[in-house]
Order: C-alpha cells, then sequence, then structure tokens
C-alpha cells in the first residue's frame, strides 16, 4: 500500500495539484540517484521561482479575464529618483481608492516598481471597473497625465497568470535587493486580496500516482505544467495545473464593497443602593 500527500491550491479559476511525500511517508522511497545539495546559484534560483509562484497564485485568486495590467511610465525629462517616485505611486493608489470607493467598488491591486535596468516605472495588476460614465482606464489617465503616459494591456482570457508573475519577478529581482531603494519587497499588495484556498490530504494507492494524471470535469491541464521529478529533497514529486473551461465571475471575490459591520454598544444600567 503506497500513501502520498495531496496538496490542492484553488486560486480563482485555476487549481493547482501537488503530488508529494511528507516525512512520515518516505520511508522505503529511493531518492534521486543524482540528487546532490544545490549550490548558492541554483537556491537563488529555486528562490525566485518560488517568489514567481506565489505571485502567480495571488493573481489567479484575485483578478480575472478584463482586469488591467497598468504600466505607469514618465515623461523624459520629468523622471523622479526613487524616493519621489515612491510617493508619487502612494498618491495615485490613494487616489484610486478614493474614485472606487465612491463607487462603491473596492480597490484592489499588485504593485512592482523597476529602478535600474530601465527607465523607472510602475506595474500594477488592478480589478477593472465602468461606472458608465468613465472606466478604470479614463480615470488612471486623467490623474496620471502630469506625470507621463499610461499603458494598459487586458488579463488575458484564460484567467491563468505564470508568465505575467515571472516577468514581475524579474523585473524587479535586483531592485527590491538594492539598498537604496525604498521598498525592500518583490511587490506591495492591498490589503483586500484573498489567498488562495489551500487543502492537504493523505491518499493511500496500490501503486501511487498516474504518472498521466486526467483533469476534472470542467477543467483541463494546462500544456507544459505537468512535472513528474523529484522534490528538493530528491524525492519522487509531480505536479500540475487545471483550468476551468468556462468561468464564471462566482469563481472570484466580488469587487463590491462590503458594509462594516458595527458593533452595538452596551448601555450600563446604573443601580441606585
Amino acid at each position: 500500500m503506497h500513501r502520498y500527500r495531496m496538496i490542492t491550491h484553488r486560486c480563482g479559476a485555476v487549481v493547482e495539484i501537488t503530488k508529494c511525500y511528507a516525512f512520515r511517508m518516505r520511508k522505503g522511497h529511493e531518492r534521486d540517484p543524482n540528487y546532490k545539495k544545490k549550490t548558492e546559484e541554483e537556491i537563488q534560483e529555486a528562490n525566485r521561482r518560488q517568489a514567481a509562484k506565489k505571485l502567480e497564485r495571488l493573481i489567479n485568486a484575485n483578478f480575472r479575464p478584463g482586469d488591467l495590467h497598468v504600466i505607469l511610465t514618465y515623461i523624459k525629462d520629468k523622471r523622479p529618483d526613487a524616493g519621489e517616485a515612491q510617493k508619487r505611486l502612494e498618491s495615485f493608489l490613494d487616489s484610486m481608492r478614493t474614485w472606487y470607493r465612491k463607487r462603491g467598488k473596492a480597490f484592489k491591486y499588485i504593485c512592482a516598481t523597476e529602478y535600474k535596468s530601465k527607465s523607472i516605472h510602475h506595474h500594477l495588476i488592478i480589478n477593472k471597473i465602468n461606472d458608465g460614465k468613465e472606466t478604470s482606464e479614463d480615470h488612471i489617465r486623467k490623474i496620471w497625465k502630469t506625470n507621463g503616459h499610461p499603458k494598459y494591456v487586458q488579463l488575458y482570457e484564460d484567467a491563468e497568470y505564470a508568465q505575467l508573475a515571472d516577468y514581475l519577478i524579474k523585473e524587479t529581482d535586483k531592485t527590491f535587493r538594492d539598498p537604496d531603494s525604498p521598498v525592500k519587497q518583490r511587490y506591495s499588495r492591498s490589503r483586500n486580496l484573498v489567498q488562495p484556498k489551500v487543502t492537504r490530504r493523505d491518499v493511500k494507492t496500490k501503486k501511487g500516482w498516474e504518472k498521466d494524471p486526467k483533469p476534472w470535469p470542467g477543467y483541463y491541464i494546462k500544456k507544459d505544467s505537468l512535472y513528474n521529478g523529484f522534490d528538493k529533497l530528491g524525492y519522487e514529486y509531480q505536479t500540475y495545473t487545471m483550468v476551468k473551461l468556462n468561468p464564471t465571475d462566482a469563481d472570484w471575490p466580488s469587487d463590491d464593497l462590503q458594509p462594516v459591520k458595527r458593533k452595538r454598544r452596551k448601555h450600563s444600567v446604573s443601580r441606585k443602593c
């Protein structure tokens, strides 16, 4: 009888499956004969891939097709230094929050800033709204016009954003380590983003997991996502990504502002002696 652990990440219209052997399940399973400790460079690359995967899950869980990848650039002769750029970005985010709030919507974003390799610019992933008179693009164009020219790319239809996450992590790979950088993280995010739903369960089988898994009904396995190999400690490992064939808005959290629940104050009753 074989036992393995299956870890499931549900992120919007995307489901990631990982099959591995937990510590107490490794007895009787041989390690990769070519296993060896990773070099410092390999460890850094593994950390970068892990950061990209974490960001990918966050994007998948919160943003849907039609939302926006916004690039905020600066006019050539008006480019600020890193500190000033951070102040302008914060002012921009405040304006966006206010504009969304007035329309009963929550403003959601992930932001990464590139300071070094190219001219300073900001990458944002935001939820798009349209109040019938003005769209998110219209408002961004209005409040950013004194700084430069924003560019927009709609998030693509398959609701799976691994390439976008990997691109943003590569863009900021050196920046966030720079001691002069005003931000000390790869990216920032709004507090109202939801985390992927993670479940873990132990599975008993006669022969272990199938090397060629079948997708769930209503899903397909993303091309080139299936990996059968070994984990960082040299034990057998499988992972793959499934994408929903016909996603709906119900697969993501609502953009509507939730009413604030106020606690009722308890009135103390004075008693006479």
